[in-house]
């Protein structure tokens, strides 16, 4: 069955569904999921931040432009540099294809590659800029006025969420799991595409939000407000990378638990099969890159969690329009949502144990505590603040 094995690469799952023979190249089946959940975030985000401008939550601002400058040095320097990656890479992999096949993450993440080949493509490209603005230069450049609203900005958005969420996760994670830092200071940017903490990627993107909300002079609680119901959905994505990719979330072993009758066989013990991780027993006549699965049925938790996320994802976006009247609720709804998700899964997840306070609990389990007692006070404050408001 598909969902009782694991697929290093998206081809991995091609060949299984239709008998191919492709390689196990990129994309790998964790970041495409990543990228997936990215692309649905932003989109729910942006349409949610439209909302809340139409509503004048945000205010209607434009910006100015000018086209027909000439040549703008910043942009070649920019397409040149794109044009040296994608030479280094693409060229690079064609060059040396056997090497890009036996270890492709590590191939894309380093600077192996093709160098001739990067600087005549980024030459190509820097060269064809320049030439493209030289051509369309005008006499006296022309001033356009375009839209600016907050819902335009989304690529600042996006940009502090994928660094601040990476660098984030992998902090977090870190100091869970000290060998995860020796991994990260022996290899900082192989590094990030395992072993990352959800809740440190949230924590770190909040700050570095909530810092661009003051320094822009957005209001704060309706912009994280927008926010926070597309996480949820972007979350259920990743998890479904991480059931797929076989990257070490699975749950505690099922080996002496009975099965209700009620549960499926996949919801409740799973093997991963060729998990990216390479734990456990080798798989006998395997020939891919990854045969190695569990010596027993582990408990599927990110699927557990893809179902329970998309709920309260459905639960928060339908009552977004309805709370609206009270920025802050809705974030404050966000956390005790993931704080009692989070809590309740890591008792079947394998974690680290601490003892504070009398409490014998995962580290994922104090910050979820914490997340919903500051959301607890987060809806009390808004409903509150906005009684006062009506009165």
């Amino acid at each position: 069955m598909i969902l009782l094995r694991a697929y290093a690469s998206i081809w991995d799952f091609v060949n299984s569904i239709f008998g191919t023979n492709i390689p196990s190249i990129p994309p790998n089946t964790y970041g495409f999921m990543m990228a997936m959940a990215f692309i649905v975030g932003i989109y729910l985000a942006r349409k949610e931040l439209a909302r809340k401008t139409e509503l004048g939550f945000f205010p209607k601002e434009t910006k100015e432009i000018f086209v027909g400058q000439g040549i703008v040095l910043s942009e070649v320097i920019l397409y040149g540099a794109f044009g040296f990656f994608l030479g280094l890479k693409v060229i690079g992999i064609v060059s040396n294809l056997d090497l890009f096949i036996a270890d492709p993450q590590g191939f894309l993440l380093s600077m192996q590659g093709s160098f001739s080949g990067g600087i005549l493509l980024g030459l190509v490209m820097g060269g064809y800029t320049a030439y493209d603005q030289w051509k369309n230069k005008k006499s006296q450049p022309i001033k356009k006025i375009v839209s600016n609203n907050i819902e335009d900005r989304i690529g600042d958005i996006l940009i502090i969420a994928m660094i601040g969420g990476v660098l984030g996760s992998k902090l977090l994670d870190a100091i869970d799991n000290p060998e995860s830092m020796s991994e990260f200071l022996s290899n900082p940017i192989g590094s990030l595409t395992s072993g990352l903490s959800v809740l440190g990627g949230l924590f770190t993107v909040s700050i570095l939000l909530i810092i661009y909300a003051f320094k822009n002079k957005i209001k704060v609680f309706p912009f994280v407000d927008s926010l926070s119901p597309p996480f949820f959905l972007a979350y259920a994505l990743g998890r479904l990378g991480c059931q797929f990719s076989g990257d070490g979330c699975w749950g505690i072993s099922t080996a002496g638990l009975t099965k209700p009758s009620f549960i499926p066989d996949f919801l409740w013990g799973n093997i991963y099969e060729h998990n990216v991780n390479r734990d456990g027993v080798l798989i006998p006549g395997c020939t891919e890159p990854y045969c190695m699965k569990l010596a027993e049925p582990h408990l599927p938790t990110p699927l557990y969690e893809t179902i329970f996320v998309t709920i309260l994802f459905l639960i928060l976006w339908k009552l977004r329009e309805r709370l609206t009247i009270y920025p802050g609720a809705i974030t404050g709804l966000f956390l005790i949502f993931n704080g009692l998700e989070r809590f309740l899964i890591e008792f079947v997840r394998i974690n680290n144990k601490y003892s504070y306070f009398g409490l014998n609990l995962s580290q994922a389990q104090f910050i979820s505590i914490f997340m919903i007692l500051v959301g607890s006070c987060m809806m009390l404050w808004a409903i509150k603040m906005n009684k006062q408001a009506t009165s």
